[in-house]
């Protein structure tokens, strides 16, 4: 094994050992601790956060922050991953939002020229228009940590009738109409119920010795297509009616803001009814009022008041 072959395989080694002593590697890999050690120091230089640990019984332990051994990737590969980040970018929130900006910088970093000018063209041919919403979700990597480790959390979350303090065990986190929402159990109510992960005021762990809930087989695609979903929360749940004209049917599908049956009639006008999470109910609001005369929203009626206050407010600004 030469040097190069024999420094991937100690990276991927010291990787799963976490803690190891350099004549342990140096017996296993048939050097001489001499050797080892200076291996172990390249490792170092090269940005492996390795720890000595001195004394009888020290040796070496590898922190937190482990790094992954070098990777070869075909030039498909490459653009293929960058590809993958462009149907994100418009997101507001991402988990690990900094971690993936700072591995595509290093991964784009390394590539031949003529891969780097491949993937400079796929960023203005190719996009996922998801227009950004202004909620920040500061929260939303410790929520899927939390869903990961099935820890119980405890937050401060602001729901329609004031902020509420209550503990949580997240099952998972998915996007819906540009907001990040993550189904719950709650400790308070002692029942799954479904949060935005926007409406997080404060957020940490809840105080050791609390009991958790065993949500291991029980998948964020479950909540997603079971079919006891839609009758659990179907309190959290309103209708939604909507008349377009022909030109309100095409600037509804160009916007793709929401799935729901289309009713199409002979003469290009249609009806949407469908429904929506009581939690979306401002921002279709302002949707179907930027339609102007193209929507005309039928149910609900709080939907509807809401849009005529808002018209007319607009005359009588303009007099």
């Amino acid at each position: 094994m030469n040097k190069t072959q024999r420094l991937i395989q100690l990276m991927m080694t010291v990787n799963e050992r976490m803690r190891f002593t350099t004549k342990e590697l140096a017996e296993e890999f048939g050097v001489s601790e001499r050797t080892m050690h200076r291996d172990l120091q390249e490792l170092s230089e090269l940005g492996m956060p390795l720890y000595t640990e001195f004394g009888p019984h020290g040796g070496y332990r590898l922190l937190k922050k482990r790094m992954l051994p070098p990777i070869l990737f075909t030039e498909q590969e490459a653009v293929a991953m960058f590809f993958a980040f462009q149907s994100l970018q418009f997101y507001g929130a991402l988990p690990f939002a900094s971690e993936s900006v700072s591995a595509l910088n290093k991964f784009y970093h390394y590539l031949p020229g003529d891969a780097k000018a491949r993937i400079d063209a796929l960023k203005d041919r190719v996009s996922f228009w998801t227009p950004t919403r202004t909620q920040s979700s500061p929260y939303l990597e410790q929520v899927l940590e939390a869903s990961i480790d099935g820890l119980p959390l405890r937050m401060t979350y602001a729901s329609k009738d004031g902020a509420t303090d209550r503990t949580v065990q997240p099952i998972g986190i998915y996007s819906s109409n540009g907001f990040w929402y993550f189904p719950s159990y709650c400790f308070l109510k002692e029942r799954i119920l479904l949060f935005r992960a926007d409406r997080i005021l404060s957020l940490e762990r809840a105080e050791p010795g609390h009991p958790g809930k065993d949500l291991s087989h029980y998948t964020i695609l479950d909540w997603l297509t079971a079919d006891l979903n839609q009758t659990a929360h179907s309190s959290e749940l309103i209708r939604l009616r909507v008349k377009f004209t022909p030109a309100g049917i095409r600037a509804y599908e160009r916007s793709g803001d929401m799935e729901g049956t289309i009713t199409l009639h002979a003469d290009g006008s249609g009806e949407l009814l469908t429904d929506m999470h009581q939690s979306n109910l401002l921002y279709f609001s302002k949707f179907f009022l930027s339609m102007g005369a193209d929507a005309l929203v039928v149910e609900p009626m709080d939907m509807v008041i809401w849009i005529r206050e808002q018209i007319q407010a607009m005359q009588r600004s303009y007099g």
